[in-house]
């Protein structure tokens, strides 16, 4: 597997059927391929602004609801216990 996603590779319908750690490594593959573009190609694909796009607005979607797990549970968890 490829540590960007180039715009021929398959993009999921349904950002919202996918757990947290899923889009977020999604979102980290856009972003490797938007610099990649950037360097090679002086601009990013549209399909890749689009997606980046998608992904953007569904990790946002999720930080606003309030049930929505943090990024690392064992970091926040630990730093709420005293000793």
């Amino acid at each position: 597997m490829s540590t960007r996603l180039s715009p021929a590779d398959d993009f999921p319908d349904d950002l919202t059927a996918l757990d947290l750690p899923d889009v977020e490594v999604l979102n980290s593959r856009i972003h490797r391929e938007l610099d990649y573009e950037y360097e090679h190609d002086g601009e990013p694909s549209m399909e890749t602004e689009i997606r980046h796009e998608e992904v953007t607005e569904e990790l946002d979607r999720r930080e606003q609801q309030p049930e929505s797990a943090p990024l690392r549970p064992e970091i926040v968890g630990s730093a709420h216990r005293t000793s």
